[in-house]
């Protein structure tokens, strides 16, 4: 075997787990009932601009950016809605991943945003 070739084989294998992830996450919650994540939201509040949320439950969270590259948006009955559904104003229940950038406002990885209710 030429040296750097297990490398390469190691590099390809770490870049499929890498792609397969997002598709493994989506098939494991798909198998759970749906996009909820197991338990309790992280936290509840409101959407503000950006959006943001704002009057959450955990001050911690206050103004976190309620959109990552992997948030899925559902409605009450847990029906897929899409990203723009976050008005401002809109009661929310948030799920985020286990790890938070300290920072302020506070960055963490959403993962779902359920949409209570609107003020329409």
């Amino acid at each position: 075997m030429r040296p750097g070739a297990l490398d390469r084989r190691e590099r390809a294998r770490r870049g499929a787990l890498a792609l397969s992830m997002p598709l493994a996450l989506l098939v494991t919650l798909t198998a759970c009932g749906g996009p909820i994540p197991g338990g309790e939201p992280t936290v509840v509040g409101v959407v503000a601009d950006g959006p943001a949320l704002a009057e959450p439950s955990d001050e911690y969270f206050e103004g976190m950016s309620l959109l990552t590259e992997d948030t899925v948006v559902v409605g009450p009955d847990d029906e897929s809605l899409p990203r723009d559904a976050l008005v401002t104003g809109a009661r929310v229940e948030v799920w985020t991943g286990e790890a938070c950038a300290e920072s302020y406002p506070v960055q963490c990885d959403v993962l779902v945003v359920r949409v209570l209710e609107t003020t329409d």
